[in-house]
């Protein structure tokens, strides 16, 4: 039977590789889009726009009457400064739609609910004591990074009873767009790009067509082996900052970047911005692995090469 997702900026960054590989495998999308614009993108990538505010979920709930999917890939407009006030806000304001949102699924007769498919990050989750992440690791209870904001969402879909299942990205990912091309790649053109620290830590990644293929290929497994269940979606390749900048560095035939420490990118960027690209982990993918996903892209080697070429960063081989 032909799976039917309804997905929550499906627009975005990785929501729109979301759209792209699900209609490539046949399957029905339906897209909440607030504006026409996006309702017209939409329906070229070959979904079915959903007009509608993400802030007011009463009025197009009945759109999830039978979807078998609902991916939530809603993502905040991020200050120039990641400091801890403005996390705070953000969690907030993500609970307050995630409680609506839970409102509106539980609305529903059981048997014509979807599963929610809820997204956060690597940092959520707790390192055991050799720094290892996995599915089933702990949820953390000294937040850093963006976990103030994942966190309390996860207890609050958990509280609600309504089948879930957690799906945890790289606390990056690259790709064409966002963090990736607006700060690393546009600094290094611009020679002002920095690693933070001594740059050694085992940064969790995953490139934006990974993170929405591992969305796409679990969207199309029994519901039984995924409600309840959590999933790290990352390459697990233990690349560090320094690697993953000083490769990009080179294959746009840039200047490596030279080191800043932690407490001076702060005060430019923010402490939670900070947290993020410092974060020490071996993340374990096996869970996801095991189900029979695999990555087109498993490690920065292969999937920053092809993110310069996408935007036409890659320096040509000399000779």
């Amino acid at each position: 039977m032909t799976p039917t997702l309804f997905i929550l900026g499906g627009t975005g960054f990785i929501g729109r590789e979301v759209v792209s590989q699900a209609v490539g495998r046949g399957f029905v999308i339906k897209a909440l889009a607030r504006s026409k614009d996006a309702g017209a993108t939409l329906r070229v990538m070959g979904a079915e726009p959903i007009a509608g505010d993400a802030e007011h979920p009463g009025a197009w709930r009945e759109h999830l009457r039978n979807a078998d999917v609902l991916i939530d890939l809603l993502q905040p407009t991020f200050p120039k400064r990641l400091t801890r006030a403005a996390v705070r806000t953000m969690s907030e304001r993500r609970q307050q739609f995630t409680a609506g949102l839970l409102d509106a699924i539980k609305s529903l007769p059981g048997e014509n609910r979807p599963i929610l498919f809820s997204v956060s990050g690597a940092e959520d989750l707790q390192p055991d004591e050799l720094g290892r992440i996995d599915a089933a690791s702990p949820l953390r209870e000294d937040p850093i990074a963006f976990s103030a904001v994942g966190v309390p969402v996860r207890r609050l879909i958990e509280g609600a009873g309504v089948d879930a299942t957690f799906i945890y990205f790289g606390a990056l990912v690259y790709g064409p767009g966002k963090a990736f091309a607006d700060v690393i790649v546009d600094g290094l053109r611009k020679r002002r790009a920095r690693v933070v620290g001594r740059g050694a830590n085992r940064l969790p990644l995953v490139h934006v067509d990974d993170a929405a293929g591992a969305l796409v290929h679990l969207s199309g497994l029994p519901r039984t082996d995924l409600v309840g269940r959590s999933f790290l979606a990352t390459d697990g390749s233990d690349t560090t900052q320094r690697e993953l900048l000083n490769l990009t560095a080179d294959l746009m035939a840039r200047k490596r970047p030279g080191s800043a420490p932690a407490w001076l990118a702060a005060l430019i960027a923010g402490r939670v911005a900070v947290e993020s690209i410092t974060l020490d982990a071996h993340d374990d993918p096996s869970a996801l692995l095991q189900t029979g996903f695999s990555c087109r892209f498993p490690s920065h080697r292969e999937g920053v090469a092809d993110t310069l070429k996408q935007l036409g960063e890659l320096a040509q081989p000399r000779g």
